[in-house]
């Protein structure tokens, strides 16, 4: 779920780069302000960008100031604060709460257990403060794993369902700008799984766990119609995004629906031609 939505530095000047720190930053600076030190472990460029959106269109007052930290001990590093971080922050350990949740269930994973035991007070804390949102996420992640369970090709319904739970995470506030933001939420959720589904195919199949793109991996169009099917729900995304009165920032937002949730497609692509060549 995490590591898909992030910029494509290669389109950003170094002015951008800089300014797309100081939110990296400022979000790693909400985690551990709000939850600890262990929390930064789950900084996401995903809840980055969330963050980022969110301040460009509500513009919430921002305090910038620089620091060190345990990555960056010598030199400050610039960083913001704001609500729509601090917002991010809290969907971003919202988020590694059920992820880590999925990692027990699939792998039994030591470190999601540890995880999990570490992150429950506050999970406790923001199934309280988001009530409506975490009952949304988990009737959504039920569903998801029956059907993995029961090996479905119901690819769109995953999707879908993999939508709903980022279109909950984006919509910050009930206003006229919600359903855009859930619009959003929901096309990149759709994408993320997608492109996670593509991530894990070769591990899944050495452990012999359920993947969604089994039958369709297996054409010798793949990468074309993943690409396809991609585009349009990137289209999706951007058309909504192309709806909010966005300003602040507006380069290195479209960098990120433009470009930077191609990036990881693009290394696979690359991966599997080389591969090809050599065999």
């Amino acid at each position: 779920m995490f590591g898909y939505i992030t910029v494509n530095s290669e389109g950003l000047s170094d002015q951008e780069k800089a300014r797309y720190r100081t939110y990296y930053c400022g979000l790693c600076r909400a985690l551990h302000r709000k939850y600890g030190t262990l929390s930064r472990l789950t900084l996401s460029n995903d809840m980055t960008f969330l963050g980022l959106t969110l301040s460009s269109l509500y513009e919430p007052a921002e305090l910038q100031n620089a620091g060190i930290c345990p990555v960056h001990p010598v030199r400050k590093q610039a960083y913001l604060k704001s609500a729509a971080l601090d917002y991010a922050a809290d969907m971003n350990i919202l988020l590694s709460w059920y992820v880590n949740q999925d990692h027990l269930l699939d792998d039994h994973s030591a470190n999601a257990g540890l995880m999990i035991r570490r992150l429950k007070p506050y999970y406790t804390e923001l199934s309280q403060r988001y009530p409506d949102k975490c009952k949304q996420i988990e009737v959504c992640l039920d569903r998801i794993h029956v059907l993995e369970a029961q090996s479905s090709v119901q690819l769109d319904t995953l999707c879908h369902l993999s939508g709903r739970i980022l279109g909950e995470v984006f919509r910050w506030k009930d206003d006229i700008w919600g359903d855009a933001l859930r619009c959003i939420g929901e096309a990149l959720g759709a994408f993320i799984y997608l492109v996670d589904a593509m991530d894990d195919f070769e591990k899944d199949q050495r452990r012999r766990h359920f993947n969604p793109l089994t039958e369709l991996h297996s054409q010798p169009d793949y990468f074309e119609t993943m690409r396809q099917s991609l585009t349009l729900i990137a289209a999706q995304a951007a058309e909504a995004l192309e709806s909010l009165p966005l300003e602040q920032d507006i380069g290195l937002i479209r960098n990120v629906i433009y470009s930077g949730i191609w990036v990881r497609y693009e290394q696979l692509l690359s991966a599997s031609q080389k591969k090809e060549k050599k065999s």
